[in-house]
């Protein structure tokens, strides 16, 4: 029993365990379920997101995001805050279940990647965002959203045509490099970007496999997020007490869902999951171009 406590596999319970504990320790434990049902639409949201999240290359932002915007008329800039810091838990806890368990990731990838998509963080938050109209940056995320569902035919049409996947890829570093920048200005804009850029790179330029290409752009989201997040929280001042209320509520249920999604898709097949993901990007994308029409 000590020993299967102390294997690898273990610790991302243990992650949970603490998260729990702490904000049990910060609230108590019925205003931590009271906060949940006060902001069960804001739960709700993230329920779906966290799964989506970690087992897919879209961000939990990819749910959040939208819902939140155009459902909940919570404004853009908070919504990207929120994305961004609700990420921070579900993702590194994802993060943690794919490196314990050895989920496989393109190491190399990651550590090109990844640099470069937190200056482009850092970057998109203190230079690029406050100047950002809000239309505009609500047409970026649509565009990401956009470009994620023509990976994801182009990745059925190949699969269809019998094209296989490469377990191996020789990248080059001046093209990942570039990505993960522009995926880091993105995801100061939105809350989301890194994971859909490099993902889409890898299935359409090296035709990588889909699983690998997951779990290695959910790799550099999370530290991504955590970048971002840390910038918000400390140099910014942005986490508003209204946010802190969303995050109080959401943490509890992604620091679950985002583990789950990525064990559970790691081991099925993701078809039905990628087609509830193009029908909410049909809508997103379809809403946000209303909007713009209506300009």
């Amino acid at each position: 029993m000590i020993e299967r406590l102390r294997r690898p596999s273990s610790w991302p319970f243990y992650f949970t365990v603490l998260i729990y504990a702490a904000l049990i320790w910060l609230q108590g434990l019925s205003n931590s379920l009271l906060q949940i049902i006060h902001e069960f639409e804001i739960a709700l949201t993230m329920a779906l997101g966290s799964f989506v999240a970690g087992g897919t290359a879209l961000g939990g932002g990819a749910v959040a995001f939208p819902v939140m915007t155009k459902v909940l008329a919570i404004e853009p800039a908070t919504a990207k805050v929120f994305s961004l810091a609700i990420q921070s838990f579900g993702m590194t806890a994802a993060t943690i279940t794919i490196l314990c368990r050895r989920i496989p990731i393109y190491t190399n990838i990651v550590f090109m990647a990844l640099p470069m998509s937190a200056l482009g963080v850092a970057i998109s938050l203190l230079y690029v965002a406050p100047f950002a109209p809000r239309l505009l940056v609500k047409s970026i995320f649509s565009f990401l959203l956009l470009c994620f569902a023509i990976t994801m035919v182009l990745r059925w049409w190949r699969k269809a045509h019998h094209q296989p996947s490469a377990e191996h890829i020789k990248p080059s570093l001046g093209r990942f490099l570039f990505v993960g920048f522009v995926g880091g200005i993105a995801s100061g804009l939105v809350g989301s970007g890194s994971d859909i850029a490099l993902f889409a790179l890898l299935i359409i330029a090296y035709q990588a496999d889909i699983k690998k290409a997951t779990a290695t752009s959910v790799v550099v989201m999370a530290f991504t997020s955590l970048v971002g997040s840390a910038i918000n929280a400390w140099h910014l001042n942005t986490i508003t007490p209204e946010i802190e209320q969303y995050l109080l509520a959401a943490i509890p249920i992604v620091v679950v869902g985002a583990p789950l999604g990525a064990y559970v898709c790691s081991k099925v097949k993701v078809g039905q999951l990628v087609s509830f993901l193009l029908l909410l990007i049909s809508l997103e994308v379809f809403f946000t171009g209303y909007e713009l029409w209506q300009q």
